[in-house]
């Protein structure tokens, strides 16, 4: 496979990572693709934006090929098996960011668990965004800047980008509950969907009427009756099985706890043990 390409701007931190507030900078840069250019499959290191400019081709993640055009997103998470093929009439021109998180303090331990939740399969890593490419060619000038804080600067920016990533996976997730669903067995399957993806947005399920344009009845009806779980026992199960993950990464119990919006940290310490058994923070300790 050939790999022809010019990056028209390229940085490369991998060697010195650089911190940015939350998380460290690790790669950044614009590429622009010949007809015949491919980058062959590589195992991501990090976590790592892709943003098309210009052009078409396709984005390949473990094996799954994603078509992409002027506007779209994808996002490579650490592990992903990844490679970019441009097309041969409309080459790829975009711009690239990696980076990791670093276990400072702010908003990014969110960002990040609400990525790994709405960008899980290789199939839903592109978004289409409105224009944003002036973000990036904010990052370029930054990271070339001695002024005042332009490492933080570069995390706000990043943090901003990953807030409206995230916000535009929702809006395709959300879409389909615009209107009224048709049947009750469908309405019961787009409530579990909208549990599944919504972990830490959802307050309570008094808040599923107004989604839903159903009473709470008769959604709570439809979804026993197909599910073959209440609303609070699934609910329950997917905190559960989502706290267990945010351990496993590293979170501190009080950090899920409030990621997932339990009132205090003491009932989420009673609920995580009478689901496994094991206080949280007894858990986690066990997993380092």
């Amino acid at each position: 496979m050939e790999e022809r390409k010019r990056y028209l701007y390229e940085h490369h931190f991998f060697d010195a990572p650089q911190p940015c507030g939350g998380i460290d900078l690790l790669q950044l840069g614009e590429m622009i693709c010949h007809p015949a250019t491919v980058i062959p499959c590589h195992e991501q290191c990090c976590w790592e934006i892709t943003y098309v400019l210009e052009g078409k081709g396709v984005v390949i993640t473990d094996g799954c090929e994603t078509a992409v055009e002027k506007g779209d997103c994808v996002l490579s998470r650490p592990g992903d098996l990844h490679a970019i093929v441009s097309d041969r009439d409309e080459p790829l021109r975009y711009a690239f960011c990696g980076f990791a998180e670093n276990g400072g303090d702010g908003v990014w331990p969110r960002i990040i668990a609400e990525l790994t939740r709405l960008f899980q399969s290789p199939e839903e890593r592109s978004v289409r965004l409105s224009e944003e490419s002036n973000c990036f060619f904010g990052l370029f000038s930054e990271i070339a800047s001695e002024e005042f804080m332009a490492r933080e600067r570069i995390g706000i920016r990043l943090a901003d980008f990953a807030v409206g990533l995230i916000r535009a996976r929702r809006m395709e997730t959300e879409k389909i509950y615009a209107s009224r669903i048709p049947n009750g067995n469908m309405l019961a399957y787009q409530v579990r969907s909208y549990l599944t993806t919504h972990i830490c947005e959802l307050k309570n399920l008094a808040e599923l009427p107004q989604i839903f344009n159903y009473s709470y009845h008769y959604i709570a009806k439809c979804f026993k009756e197909v599910v073959g779980q209440t609303l609070n026992e699934y609910r329950h199960s997917c905190r559960m099985e989502y706290s267990r993950a945010l351990l496993d990464g590293g979170r501190s119990v009080t950090e899920v706890s409030e990621l997932l919006r339990y009132s205090s940290i003491h009932v989420f310490t009673r609920s995580f043990k009478k689901q496994f058994g094991i206080p949280p923070g007894e858990y986690r300790r066990s997993r380092r």
